[in-house]
């Protein structure tokens, strides 16, 4: 071989050895993943909705003092406490106390308004109270004492021509308003509202300290009804004393086994007084014959005393710790209404919310989400709401377990959905706009998302999601993420326009169609991972960057009738190049540049083709003959 084939094949050889070790996918330099968002996960100790350290979920410090905040709380618990078991002693000693009777337990008095068929009002406060309960010189009124209400009493401050109520809040200490299982009305009208709010005796204004607590009002149970209220700097640390908190109990009945109580006790006294043991006796109300013991008849579904009720509307919250605070509601309808400038988050549905409208209603300017719906929450629409520059989500929906295994509580494994967001606007949000969180049956749909770092985001195994008919402008990396194992979702009808990536799919599978995505700068849809069964269909795509659908690190996915004409390739001729040496097609090359070289190679010898004895001397020079003479050399013949 000559020299310079003898040294251009093993060059080749050496090249298509190297370039598969250099030539790593291009996608890797050209899709780099976003940049990472705070995923926080709930637990036990700090989950959305829980203000469970002394920071509030997106980074922000909590503004008060944890440990005295958290001792404080304990304190309102055991204050409590101590109402209730005077008030179950009243019942159970049969006491006839038909009037309101003072309690001397924690830092201040408790008046506790018992049952009567008249509302209390604020009549009713100055004749009971006229030491604690003050009518000031701009007229008005200034509580500083707690005030409860029993089961079956109602506290009506509502004052058509408008109600300021300073409830004292200050280094003397606060007070409350707790509603325990009886009806709270608070309502005023247009233009003149009934105003509460926490009052700094001292300094003569709202009361903005939550570190030596700060007044609060709340519901265990009951029925509350606000309309046209306003409520400012009021709650502190948790979500129970967190500014106006609706709270039901798992609890039965206080006053269905009151009754109950006072049946088996009348039925003792006359068993007490019956005949001898040995003579038959009569039937008596509420004492039963031994044996199989029948439950009594304790309605759970009862709001009266189990679950607490709420209707709010043309309320606004302003700068409490949590805005509106609910848990174990059955019913609660929220409309025009405004929660603004929390230290947490804004409205919480926390535990066991069920059959739950919120509509017109605005949260905005929190130091966590604005709106919350955390576990354990089913039938919750969201209509017609604004989430609007709240320092991490705009609206987060939870719907996973409350627990993985056995648990000291026993609960069960299930998990929850049925809630809806629609219609609605979240807006300027530090962290995501919509975020969906494990559940069942969730819908977001026809909603205007603007601005936030990421649109809708759906995760954590959620499974029968639908995203359909949202428009989402302008959020800094992703429009819409499904992530981490989503089952069965749906992603029809979208617009987004503006970002990095259009729709993203990891590890889940979704039915992506009819999406219009325009202004994008990094992939029109991304598909990542575990993605089989993903179809991606029908999309228009326009904007620019490295590819219009970027599924190259996904298998078994159905890519089909897409329109991306309005695509603009800005792949670098690097990476372009880089995408041409794959590993496969450098060997692929390797091998035709042999052939083509070996081909080359031989085609010159044949140009240049000479006899093969060209060289050699002819026998006829040596032997002086030729065959044709028949002449022989040497001989005479």
């Amino acid at each position: 071989m000559p020299l310079v084939g003898r040294r251009i094949l093993p060059a080749l050889l050496a090249v298509g050895l190297a370039l598969p070790a250099v030539a790593t996918p291009a996608f890797a330099a050209e899709a780099p993943e976003p940049a990472p968002t705070s995923d926080l996960q709930p637990t036990s100790d700090n989950e959305i909705g829980d203000l469970g350290t002394a920071t509030v979920a997106d980074g922000t410090d909590y503004p008060g003092n944890p440990e005295l905040e958290a001792a404080l709380v304990a304190d309102e618990d055991r204050r409590l406490t101590e109402v209730r078991t005077v008030a179950s002693m009243v019942r159970w000693r049969n006491l006839d106390v038909k009037t309101a009777y003072r309690l001397s337990a924690g830092s201040a008095y408790s008046l506790v308004l018992t049952s009567r068929d008249e509302a209390y009002t604020v009549e009713s406060l100055l004749e009971l109270a006229p030491q604690t309960f003050v009518r000031q010189p701009d007229g008005s009124f200034l509580l500083s004492e707690h005030l409860v209400v029993q089961n079956g009493a109602t506290l009506d401050l509502s004052e058509p021509g408008g109600l300021e109520l300073k409830l004292a809040s200050d280094a003397k200490g606060f007070v409350s308003i707790v509603n325990y299982g009886g009806t709270l009305k608070l309502s005023g009208s247009e233009g003149n509202p009934v105003s509460i709010r926490s009052w700094d005796r001292d300094k003569g204004t709202d009361d903005t300290l939550t570190d030596d607590g700060r007044a609060y009002i709340r519901s265990i149970g009951g029925q509350v009804a606000l309309n046209y209220v306003e409520l400012s700097q009021m709650g502190f640390w948790s979500g129970r004393t967190g500014g106006l908190s609706l709270t039901g109990t798992d609890r039965p009945s206080t006053g269905t086994l009151a009754t109950f109580g006072r049946d088996v006790k009348a039925g003792v006294e006359a068993l007490n007084g019956a005949q001898s043991p040995d003579s038959p006796q009569a039937p008596v109300d509420g004492v039963l014959p031994a044996g199989e013991l029948p439950l009594p008849d304790v309605d759970l579904t009862d709001p009266t005393y189990s679950y607490v009720s709420a209707s709010i509307s043309d309320t606004v919250i302003d700068g409490n710790a949590f805005g509106l605070f609910i848990a174990n509601a059955n019913g609660v309808d929220i409309k025009d209404t405004k929660v603004r400038g929390s230290l947490a988050d804004g409205m919480v549905m926390h535990r066991y919310v069920t059959n739950a409208a919120v509509g017109k209603t605005e949260s905005s300017g929190n130091a966590g989400d604005g709106f919350v719906l955390s576990r354990a929450t089913t039938g919750i629409v969201l209509s017609e709401v604004t989430a609007r520059d709240n320092r991490r989500n705009g609206i987060s929906i939870e719907g996973q377990p409350l627990a993985n295994g056995p648990s000291a509580t026993g609960i069960s494994l299930g998990r929850y959905g049925n809630n809806s967001v629609a219609n609605s606007t979240a807006a300027g949000n530090g962290r995501y706009g919509i975020e969906v969180i494990g559940g069942d049956n969730v819908g977001v749909h026809a909603n205007n998302i603007t601005g936030n770092t990421m649109g809708i985001v759906v995760r954590d195994g959620a499974r029968n999601v639908s995203v359909v008919g949202n428009q989402l402008r302008d959020q800094v990396s992703q429009g819409i993420a499904v992530r981490d194992t989503v089952l069965d979702a749906t992603v029809s009808g979208n617009i987004v326009d503006g970002g990095e990536i259009g729709i993203y799919v990891r590890d889940s599978i979704a039915d992506v169609g009819r999406n219009t995505l325009t202004g994008l700068t990094n992939h029109g849809i991304t598909i990542v991972g575990a993605t089989e069964g993903t179809s991606i269909a029908q999309n228009t795509i326009a904007g620019k960057g490295p590819s219009a659908v970027d599924s190259r690190r996904s298998e078994d996915i159905t890519v089909t009738g897409n329109t991306t004409s309005a695509w603009n390739d800005t792949t670098p001729w690097l990476i372009a190049l880089k995408n041409f040496f794959q590993p496969l097609t450098v060997l692929w090359l390797l091998l035709a540049m042999i052939v083509v070289f070996t081909a080359i190679k031989g085609a010159g010898r044949s140009r240049d083709k000479k006899h093969p004895y060209e060289d050699k001397v002819p026998l006829t020079v040596i032997t002086g003959s030729t065959t044709g003479g028949r002449r022989t050399a040497g001989l005479g013949l």
